[in-house]
């Protein structure tokens, strides 16, 4: 998978729209770590079950090797998202719009990656929950 800097412009695909890249991770490049919210992983795994820019084919995860992690997801928890092959999009304040492989989600559960705060209010936003105060939290 490419890497792209958090905050970044997104430029993987062509787009309309303007976005700002998250969770464009890689092995040569080091990257935020912490704790995230529950709300925000939950958030996640419904927006997930969504995808964008749907691939044929899946990423393998360069930190454990893991080809297409799957977890459960969706609105009700119950249907198994298959990560690595597409990603999710996700409106937040004053229009800006992220993208990010869907392997954020493995990244954030696995890894221990902490997404930049304006994407997980966003993403706890686009789902209709509360906002938190604590979102994530930084190692």
């Amino acid at each position: 998978m490419t890497y792209f800097p958090d905050l970044s412009l997104y430029e993987y695909e062509p787009s309309e729209r303007v976005m700002l890249n998250i969770g464009w991770l890689s092995i040569e490049h080091e990257y935020p770590k912490g704790l995230v919210a529950d709300v925000v992983v939950d958030a996640l795994k419904i927006l997930c079950a969504h995808p964008e820019n749907q691939m044929r084919g899946y990423h393998q995860c360069e930190f454990c090797h893991a080809l297409a992690p799957s977890v459960s997801g969706g609105g009700d928890g119950t249907r198994e998202l298959v990560l690595g092959s597409a990603e999710v999009h996700i409106e937040g304040a004053g229009k800006t719009v992220y993208a990010a492989p869907n392997l954020v989600l493995h990244y954030i559960l696995e890894h221990d990656y902490c997404p930049p705060r304006e994407f997980c209010q966003a993403a706890v936003h686009a789902v209709g929950q509360e906002s938190h105060d604590e979102l994530t939290v930084l190692e």
